[in-house]
């Protein structure tokens, strides 16, 4: 009697004991799973770019945003529409605020009447965008591409300065609004173009090809 007495406690104590250690490991094992889960749904999200559709292009100066949205509805992957409100994309121009040419002597930009400032050199002045084109997540407010006009003349037979990338320049000395527009859309396709072929990259890889009968 007491030799079973005995067993039967060794058998109650051992799944008291047991009992945590399985339930925190079972723990440990859903965490991690839901990790790795959230992390591969975030890697193989497509950028808003490509699954986009609707799209509202701002004013700009100079009315370069009506010559992108005519560039926009001839490239026919989105819908240019009118209302702000409620689209996937938000296409909008800014200029550099004038404040961002003045400089400290010691060559720090410094906050409105803080410091003594001097206008920037001439050459430093023409580094500066003339317009900088944002294209934006309209849900989450990320910037997903943009396109600095910089102050400097196009160059004749000038190639592509880079492989398309989230940020570009385009040198927009002397180009009037339309060409302005033309060569922004421009730019934007060969990066749409270059994210849609990176993510069919996977399931083409995978395919096999098949077998000669």
């Amino acid at each position: 009697m007491g030799v079973e007495f005995s067993a039967f406690i060794s058998e109650r104590v051992s799944r008291r004991v047991s009992r945590p250690v399985t339930l925190a490991g079972l723990c440990l094992i859903l965490l991690t799973s839901s990790i790795l889960a959230q992390q591969a749904s975030s890697e193989q999200k497509p950028s808003r770019l490509v699954t986009g559709k609707l799209v509202y292009v701002a004013p700009m100066p100079d009315g370069v945003d009506s010559w992108i949205q005519d560039s926009l509805r001839r490239w026919g992957k989105y819908t240019v529409t009118a209302n702000p409100e409620g689209v996937d994309l938000l296409i909008e121009g800014k200029v550099p605020d004038q404040e961002t040419k003045l400089e400290s002597h010691g060559g720090v930009a410094q906050p409105k009447g803080t410091g003594k400032r001097v206008p920037l050199p001439h050459h430093k002045q023409a580094q500066l965008p003339l317009l900088s084109i944002r294209v934006v997540d309209w849900i989450t407010g990320q910037k997903v591409w943009q396109a600095d006009i910089i102050n400097q003349r196009p160059k004749k037979d000038e190639p592509n300065s880079s492989s398309p990338g989230p940020q570009t320049e385009i040198r927009g000395r002397d180009l009037t609004p339309d060409q302005i527009g033309t060569k922004v859309v421009a730019r934007l396709r060969e990066y749409v173009a270059s994210l849609e072929k990176s993510a069919s990259a996977p399931a083409t890889s995978g395919a096999r090809p098949n077998k000669p009968n």
